[in-house]
């Protein structure tokens, strides 16, 4: 496997998180029962919803489809972005989610396949602990603290904190002294809470639904960092008229976007809906979310919503904010987001 598939891989294991979790989710990413037969002389588009958080707001659009003319909106499941992320190369899936360093490196080494059209999700991280004594980034020198989401944005919003608040990171496999932070990866994602109920682990960086569920679980369990809070304090603190980081985005292929904007206008109108809908309206979307098979039992998603940072912001609005995500990946993972910012042409306008 090329360095460039690995570094694809590890994010869209990153994504598939959730679906390990919990039960309900489809495993094959096949297309949802309810799909329906496009009509005569329009153009099928298949729109892919992820198992897990990211496809939450999507669950509306399985019983409400977007109603645009000269186009039939077909919507599917599939299991995790590593699966999408082929379909959306082939020309099989139209559109879809992908964390946004992933979206930057295949647009950056495959000329242009795909571009952004809109922030999906934001900035959703907490560190939980049952230790009272954590208040703050500075109370975790000399701690070990476990990460979810290597090589992806948890990590580097992590690291990019820690060393903004000039705490030093100990090196890999090295124990953290009094005034460092040892980052461990050991704990695969849907072991963590367990590992944290159970007193194996102490500290965690976790994003939606890990953070609930291990709050629900046990009431000795806090949300004590808000990483949200801390990069927007941070920035603030600078100069910066900084807003949450982007965790989720929408992406269709060039394709459509160049020989059918009005389409992908239509659907992003209706996606908006359906957020703006999804958040209002928590017990009801956690049915539909279990209802479409979606990764997530209904009580779980009901919960994970409030606290689950979805939006819906176009493209070009979000270009400063997503290239301030893309400057971090830049300084601690080039790689990551392809070696350099994604073009203006990037952004669906």
């Amino acid at each position: 496997m090329s360095k460039y598939n690995r570094v694809l891989m590890v994010s869209a294991i990153f994504m598939l998180m959730a679906t390990v979790v919990f039960a309900g989710g489809k495993k094959d990413g096949g297309d949802v029962p309810n799909s329906e037969a496009p009509s005569a002389g329009n153009r099928t588009i298949n729109v892919a919803a992820l198992n897990g958080p990211s496809g939450i707001p999507m669950a509306y659009l399985f019983e409400n489809k977007p109603h645009v003319p000269g186009a039939d909106f077909q919507f599917h499941v599939v299991a995790g972005a590593d699966v999408l992320l082929p379909k959306l190369l082939k020309g099989e899936v139209d559109a879809g989610i992908l964390p946004p360093n992933v979206a930057a490196k295949v647009y950056t080494k495959n000329n242009g396949a795909i571009v952004v059209t809109a922030v999906m999700g934001q900035g959703m991280l907490n560190l939980i602990t049952k230790d009272e004594s954590i208040a703050s980034l500075e109370d975790l020198r000399g701690k070990t603290v476990n990460v979810t989401g290597q090589g992806a944005t948890p990590e580097y919003m992590f690291r990019y904190l820690l060393k903004s608040n000039g705490i030093a990171i100990a090196a890999d496999g090295v124990a953290p002294d009094a005034n460092s932070v040892a980052l461990d990866f050991s704990v695969p994602a849907a072991e963590i809470a367990a590992a944290l109920l159970s007193g194996k682990i102490q500290y965690a960086v976790v994003p939606e639904p890990f953070s609930t569920v291990a709050t629900t679980k046990d009431a000795s369990v806090r949300r004590v960092i808000n990483l949200q809070d801390e990069f927007v304090a941070l920035n603030k603190a600078a100069g910066k008229d900084s807003e949450n980081y982007p965790m989720t985005v929408l992406v269709v292929r060039k394709e459509l976007a160049e020989t059918a904007p009005d389409l992908v206008a239509g659907l992003l109108e209706s996606v908006k809906e359906a957020v703006e809908w999804t958040v209002a309206h928590p017990s009801e979307a956690g049915a539909l979310v279990q209802n479409h098979t979606l990764g997530l039992q209904a009580p779980i998603a009901t919960k994970v919503i409030p606290n689950g940072a979805y939006v819906f912001i176009p493209a070009k609005e979000a270009q400063f904010q997503l290239e301030e995500l893309y400057s971090i990946f830049l300084e601690f993972a080039p790689d990551a987001i392809g070696g350099e910012l994604p073009s203006d042409n990037f952004y669906f306008d």
